[in-house]
């Protein structure tokens, strides 16, 4: 049977094993998820690596948002005064 996709690993281009497969229920619906790794150990600890400081990054982010979106509410909603001009 042939394979309907290849999946290379991103780092050194080798075809990617599948590590595990499970299946989970979310709401009414069964996914079934499959987790690949580089047959490379050294090269998938690279990428394991750099996948989790891109993840840190993401959560950082997202967590200046959240600040900043708090703060804005915070603030109270002043306009500035209206000034009156005088023409000659």
């Amino acid at each position: 049977m042939q394979k309907a996709y290849k999946n290379v690993c991103c780092r050194c281009g080798k075809e990617r094993i599948v590590k595990r497969v499970w299946k989970e229920r979310i709401g009414n619906s069964v996914v079934e998820n499959t987790e690949t790794v580089c047959p490379d150990k050294e090269c998938q600890k690279i990428v394991d690596r750099d996948l989790k400081k891109q993840k840190n990054k993401r959560l950082q982010m997202e967590k200046r948002k959240e600040e900043s979106l708090r703060k804005r509410k915070k603030k109270p909603n002043t306009l500035p005064l209206k000034r009156k001009y005088r023409y000659n």
